[in-house]
């Protein structure tokens, strides 16, 4: 089961869905972290968990996405976590 959490600004945080991405990704054993935040301290990149759990972290464009609908912001979420899962494989 996908397992999804994310970091964001205040002003994005109601466009995040971890729902959607952990429904869409329910046949796999996964983890994600998505970020949205008006910073650049965050990067792509993996982290492992204190209990020795993967996650792979994804940096969503903060700039985009204040711009778009919730929709827009669903697909660009599980774009982006399909495509991590590519560079996985």
């Amino acid at each position: 089961m996908a397992k999804v959490t994310f970091a964001s600004d205040e002003d994005v945080y109601h466009l995040l869905d971890p729902d959607c991405i952990e429904q869409q990704l329910s046949h796999i054993n996964v983890n994600f972290i998505f970020s949205c935040l008006n910073s650049d301290n965050w990067t792509d990149d993996n982290w492992i968990g204190a209990d020795g759990t993967p996650y792979h972290i994804i940096k969503l464009p903060y700039e985009l996405v204040k711009t778009m609908n919730k929709e827009q912001v669903r697909a660009l979420m599980l774009q982006k976590a399909l495509e991590r899962l590519q560079q996985a494989a």
